[in-house]
């Protein structure tokens, strides 16, 4: 779990947006999803596809200050 715990720290710092953290997982899953059975068994691609949705739910629940206006 340590990338959860980096995930949430570059979240909280705002240094990265949920959203981009939500579009880069959603990503992955459609990819472990495509090749499952392929380039990995089913079974492995089914647990590493229910741990980025883990990582997903905890990032989307993150209480994280809106950020601000971006300096110009």
């Amino acid at each position: 779990m340590l990338c959860e715990t980096l995930t949430l720290l570059l979240v909280e710092k705002g240094i990265l947006l949920k959203s981009q953290v939500a579009e880069a997982i959603d990503g992955i899953v459609e990819v472990k999803e495509e090749i499952a059975g392929v380039s990995e068994s089913v079974v492995v691609s089914i647990v590493s596809i229910g741990l980025l949705q883990s990582v997903a739910q905890s990032v989307a629940a993150a209480a994280v200050p809106d950020p601000g206006p971006t300096p110009s």
